[in-house]
């Protein structure tokens, strides 16, 4: 008696389209459609920057010397801001997140998502196959923004990619 020859296992049917590439032009597209679809953006007189003049300022300055109390009172914004203080200043020392906290995220997610920008970005990311299902999609970018991470060489979980963009 010979075993038979080993054979390849055919992979059982995707319930997405595989993933396809997206090009440099598809891209471009997208991005000049996320621009245009974004009516949640500052308009004009809504934001003053606070054009710093001098590099020997031992404080770090704020980056807005004015931003419009109608601009902070829509949704996203209003979430964006309930988010601000829930981060340890410090590297090396570990993120805690309340019960109260991790409800604020997902508050932000949520309205995020309910916007035109990331509307259009989903099904962009769908139709391309890169995420099998919206709550594929919505889990990868919860964990991108607000997954833990080191920035310590390892000794503590201080970190995530919201606090690193939107706090500094």
């Amino acid at each position: 008696w010979q075993a038979p020859e080993p054979r390849e296992v055919p992979a059982p049917p995707r319930a997405v389209p595989e993933p396809r590439a997206v090009s440099d032009a598809e891209l471009r597209e997208l991005s000049e459609q996320l621009l245009a679809a974004d009516s949640n953006r500052a308009g004009p007189g809504q934001l003053e920057l606070n054009l710093q003049s001098s590099g020997s300022d031992t404080e770090a300055p704020r980056l807005f010397s004015y931003v419009s109390p109608e601009l902070l009172s829509r949704p996203t914004f209003s979430r964006l801001l309930a988010l601000l203080d829930n981060y340890e200043p410090l590297t090396g020392r570990d993120e805690t997140e309340t019960a109260e906290e991790l409800q604020e995220q997902r508050e932000f997610l949520e309205t995020a998502l309910s916007t035109p920008v990331l509307a259009l970005l989903e099904r962009f990311v769908l139709r391309k196959g890169l995420y099998p299902s919206a709550e594929a999609f919505r889990a990868d970018l919860h964990s991108m923004w607000f997954g833990l991470y080191s920035r310590s060489s390892g000794k503590a979980l201080d970190s995530s990619g919201f606090e690193h963009v939107f706090h500094g």
